[in-house]
């Protein structure tokens, strides 16, 4: 084995203390609304590391070591083509705000109200396909992490069995049913506290694991294997990489566009989606959420980097063997290349840093798998059963629906994590399964939210164009390798790229064919604004910016001075960094730089976010204490709604003609259809 029994001991206590910290949230679930969405009580901080928490799973950090390790550090200088996006969507409240001011706590609710309730299904059972089959990896990746990094047996024995346990398949079921313990027991309550908990553990385990690897491993020995790359596949200089085919500067670019038009569109953390207590909480969790994703960017691309430099470097020529022959014992080619980066990390870390990985690595298993299992576990019943039922269910009933589809999802998993075998590298594998559902799911969005001539007939159109197009490519290079002996030509980032336009030309050709002639949608009525707000909802009244530098800060009267400083600083920060990429990369195409430039440039650019990590941890420590503190009082004295179950059902609402009191009745609450009684 890998681990001492100092870090097997950290693995453990780390273990026991946030399952006996758990058994704390059940008492606060007691109602539909609580199991969904947490009674749309969250704050900001709670908000913003449970989120971040709950979509960054093992999976997600072995993805981005096999980028690092095969690209190097050009990626990470293509990724700040996303700032001005990311800060646009972040500061104008993009897709998210609207769709918090509908108080839909599905994206589906979403489409009933928007378009119809038979679309409601279909869009819930395209959704709930694309998010299990993107999910069916994950415990498979998480638990070979495991396995690989501790150095654990293929099988062990139990006292009494006369035959041994595969460990492979026990560590996924130890993995999947912790993970289900949280959310049958509290739902989104405790998803969202335990996600928050394991998120302030890991985020010192981050910074103390970078620090730390800084030490063993010099920043003069990863910049010298790096430079090993060839000349046109540099993994220094982002300008000299002609020769890299898969994460080169057009697969950012997509995903660039990709992050725009799908924004919201990935169900895989929904229950999030709804939980704010308010639209400007859900913004302002937006907005802060940059500096505490710092330490944990920092750490996936320390330990890459630091693997490189052990794998090729002559003075760790003991580890590299090491890690050699660990590999030769995994069969699948793409599962070695998964596993390089952890088994580097168990032959150069220390005793105790080893435990603290392994235990932040396990605690980043649970918050993705509770996260995925809670959403897809609650799209299958309220987006697919729930709609086709024509009796309603008590509070109950319907929660016991939800825990036994949480389940199924969770065997599923299981399932087919076990017999699915690795065929690419996990980032095209996702976009291949999320194209099903993501290639038309944004036109659908952001048609419903922002454009009143858009047609059901042209949202079926949409999602139906993305949905062939992903399934092809799962298809497709199947018998595009049996046939040629060589990959498919098109690969899964660029696949989705043609599905999104496709999507985006549909929609909007369909709608306008089939929306002429008819009255448009009152969104006004869908996202509760004007005379048509509800009871309660004053703090969520919309209010344009008045003057140019507001609208460009994204700063609304709903911003404080405190919120207005946070809003300012995102800009600032984000803003340097693009002018910095945009000069630079200016330069480089006038004059190119030398490899020695670039590197200074990225040594400094380490350093600075090792620096920002550390204040940045003691603020969100302080600040998502205090949130748990904070929903756990309001979800103690709050009222239940029994009718507030994700479901749309006809209710009075009032119309630019009459007046407020006359036409919104006191009990109206967030199910109200809010715009099918304008749409012919």
């Amino acid at each position: 084995m890998n681990l001492s029994l100092l870090d097997w001991g950290i693995v453990i206590l780390a273990i026991i203390a946030l399952r006996i910290f758990s058994l704390s949230t059940k008492r606060y679930m007691q109602g539909v609304a609580d199991f969904l969405s947490a009674n749309r009580s969250a704050g900001r901080y709670l908000l913003t590391i449970a989120t971040q928490m709950g979509g960054v799973g093992v999976v997600t950090f072995v993805g981005a070591f096999e980028m690092i390790y095969s690209a190097g550090l050009p990626p990470k200088w293509w990724e700040l083509m996303s700032i001005p996006g990311g800060v646009i969507i972040l500061l104008t409240g993009w897709v998210y705000y609207r769709f918090r001011e509908t108080r839909a706590m599905t994206m589906a609710q979403f489409f009933e109200m928007r378009y119809s309730r038979n679309f409601r299904v279909f869009a819930g059972i395209l959704c709930w396909i694309s998010g299990i089959l993107n999910f069916g990896i994950f415990p498979a990746v998480s638990a070979r992490f495991i396995m690989y990094f501790c150095g654990l047996p293929e099988a062990f024995s139990l006292p009494g069995l006369p035959f041994q346990i595969p460990t492979f398949p026990a560590l996924m079921l130890f993995d999947l049913g912790l993970s289900v313990s949280f959310v049958t027991m509290g739902g989104q309550v405790s998803v969202m506290v335990t996600d928050c908990v394991q998120g302030i553990f890991c985020a010192i385990a981050f910074v103390v694991v970078s620090a730390s690897l800084v030490l063993l491993v010099s920043w003069d020995q990863m910049a010298q294997a790096l430079a090993m790359a060839p000349e046109k596949a540099s993994m220094i200089h982002p300008f000299k990489t002609s020769q890299v085919e898969d994460f080169n500067f057009f697969y950012f670019a997509i995903a660039v566009f990709g992050s725009f038009y799908g924004y919201m569109s990935w169900q895989g953390s929904q229950g999030f989606f709804s939980s704010a207590k308010s639209p400007h909480e859900h913004k302002m969790g937006g907005i802060i959420a940059v500096w505490r994703w710092i330490p944990q960017a920092l750490v996936m691309l320390m330990m890459p980097l630091a693997a490189v430099a052990i794998m090729k470097l002559p003075e760790f020529a003991a580890q590299a063997e090491a890690v050699n022959q660990s590999l030769k014992t995994i069969p699948n080619e793409y599962v070695q290349g998964q596993m390089r980066v952890p088994l580097a990390m168990a032959q150069i870390l220390p005793i105790g840093i080893k435990g603290l990985l392994a235990a932040t690595m396990l605690f980043v298993s649970f918050t993705t798998h509770d996260t995925y299992l809670h959403s897809w576990g609650s799209i299958f019943i309220q987006d697919v059963v729930m709609p086709l039922r024509k009796k309603q269910l008590t509070p109950e009933q319907h929660i016991r629906l939800l825990r036994a589809s949480v389940i199924g999802v969770a065997v599923f998993a299981f399932l087919f994590s076990l017999w699915y075998p690795m065929g690419q590298k996990i980032l095209f594998f996702f976009a291949i399964t999320g194209t099903i559902w993501l290639g038309g799911s944004g036109a659908v969005i952001i048609g419903g939210l922002y454009w009143r001539r858009g047609t059901t007939a042209g949202a079926y159109c949409a999602l139906t164009v993305g949905a062939v197009l992903g399934v092809a490519g799962l298809v497709v290079p199947q018998f595009w390798q049996a046939h040629y002996g060589r990959p498919f030509p098109i690969n899964g980032q660029v696949l989705w790229f043609i599905a999104m336009l496709s999507a985006i030309a549909v929609y909007v050709g369909i709608s306008l064919v089939t929306g002429r002639g008819k009255p448009p949608f009152n969104l006004e009525k869908m996202l509760h604004r004007g005379p048509y707000r509800l009871p309660g909802d004053e703090r969520e009244v919309y209010e344009a910016p008045k003057s140019l530098w507001l609208k460009i800060t994204g700063i609304t009267p709903e911003f404080n001075r405190t919120d207005r400083i946070l809003a300012v600083a995102l800009v600032a920060y984000h803003g340097l960094y693009f002018m910095w990429f945009l000069v630079f990369s200016f330069i480089n195409i006038i004059h190119p730089l030398s490899d020695a430039v670039w590197l200074k440039y990225w040594w400094f650019d380490i350093r600075l976010k090792l620096a920002i990590s550390i204040p940045a941890i003691v603020w969100f420590t302080i600040g998502g204490v205090l949130d748990i503190r904070r929903l756990f009082q309001t979800l103690k004295t709050l009222p239940r709604d029994a009718s507030d179950d994700g479901m749309v059902r006809e209710a009075i609402v009032t119309t630019p003609e009459s007046s407020p009191a006359e036409g919104i009745p006191a009990t109206v609450t967030a199910t109200t259809d809010a715009g099918k009684p304008d749409r012919a």
